[in-house]
C-alpha cells in the first residue's frame, strides 16, 4: 500500500481579469503573481517584482497550482500591466490546503478570483468615448497614488470611475453622462478618496504601496455576490481610504472626445 500523494496539477487558485470599461476579459499582456518569500523566488531577485508568477492560461486568465507548499496565510495576489494600460491592484486571497479540496470536493469557481481593472494612462479607447484625463496631487504637489475617483453627473448618479496610478494620473471614461441630449458637454463633479496617511512608496517597487484588498474564503459552491461585487469591481474604496476634505472638482467634459485637465485635482485630508 502506497502513501497518499498530492496531485501537483490541481488548481489552487484561478485569476480572471476583466476590463472595468468593456466588461470583457483583458487581452493585453498582464503580469500576475503572488508575493513570496525571497527563498522561493528565482535568482537574481527582482526588487520590482517580489512575486512568483502565475501561469497564463488564455485571455485574461491565470492559474496557480499546488506545485509547491503554499503558505497557510492568505496569498497577496498582485496584478500589474507594465505598459500602463491598466492600473495595478493587489488582493489578499485565502487558499485552501491541497488536502482540503476533495473532502468535500471544492468546485473550481470556489477557487477563482475575478477582478476588474481600471484603465491606465496608456489605455486605448474606441473612438467616440468620452474621457477625462488628469492628475491628483496633495497640497504640497506630491502625487496621490492609487486614489479612487467617482464622477457624478448633474442628477448625482455615478457617471464614471477611475483609479490613479503611481504618478497620480487617472483616466476616467464617462460611461453614463446623463446629459441633456441637446448639449455637447456634461458637467461632472469629481469626488476623490485616498489613503490617509499615505504609505511610504518604495523606489524599487512601484506597486509596493498598492492597497491590499482582503477577499474572504469562498463558499462551496460560491455565491454570485462572491464572484462579482463592488470590491472586486473597484467601486468600494479600500480600508483606510478617506474622502477629500476639499469640495469636488467641477469639470465640463465634451461628449465623444477626450479632455485633459489643465489644473491638477487637489486632495487634502
Amino acid at each position: 500500500m502506497t502513501a497518499p500523494a498530492i496531485v501537483l496539477h490541481r488548481l489552487a487558485l484561478g485569476v480572471e481579469c476583466f476590463d472595468a470599461v468593456t466588461g470583457s476579459r483583458v487581452s493585453a499582456p498582464l503580469r500576475v503573481g503572488w508575493q513570496a518569500f525571497p527563498r522561493l523566488r528565482p535568482r537574481p531577485l527582482d526588487p520590482s517584482w517580489p512575486c512568483l508568477d502565475l501561469e497564463p492560461v488564455g485571455t485574461g486568465r491565470f492559474r496557480l497550482r499546488y506545485a509547491i507548499p503554499l503558505p497557510t496565510a492568505p496569498l497577496v495576489i498582485r496584478v500589474d500591466d507594465p505598459a500602463r494600460r491598466y492600473v495595478p491592484r493587489r488582493f489578499a486571497v485565502p487558499v485552501r490546503a491541497a488536502s482540503a479540496v476533495d473532502a468535500p470536493y471544492v468546485p473550481v469557481l470556489s477557487r477563482v478570483l475575478r477582478l476588474w481593472l481600471a484603465p491606465g494612462s496608456a489605455h486605448q479607447f474606441v473612438g467616440g468615448t468620452s474621457v477625462v484625463r488628469g492628475r491628483v496631487v496633495r497640497p504640497n504637489g506630491n502625487a496621490v497614488r492609487w486614489a479612487r475617483i467617482t464622477a457624478l453627473a448633474p442628477t448625482t448618479a455615478p457617471a464614471g470611475r477611475a483609479i490613479t496610478d503611481d504618478r497620480g494620473e487617472f483616466v476616467l471614461p464617462v460611461l453614463d453622462p446623463d446629459q441633456n441630449p441637446l448639449e455637447s458637454t456634461v458637467q461632472l463633479l469629481l469626488y476623490v478618496s485616498a489613503a490617509n496617511p499615505p504609505p511610504a512608496p518604495d523606489p524599487a517597487d512601484r506597486c509596493a504601496d498598492v492597497p491590499v484588498e482582503p477577499i474572504p474564503l469562498s463558499s462551496v459552491p460560491p455565491l454570485p455576490a462572491e464572484l462579482d461585487n463592488d470590491l472586486l469591481r473597484g467601486v468600494s474604496p479600500p480600508a483606510g481610504f478617506a474622502p477629500s476634505a476639499r469640495p469636488p472638482a467641477q469639470v465640463i467634459a465634451p461628449i465623444g472626445s477626450e479632455l485633459s485637465l489643465l489644473n491638477d485635482v487637489v486632495f487634502s485630508a
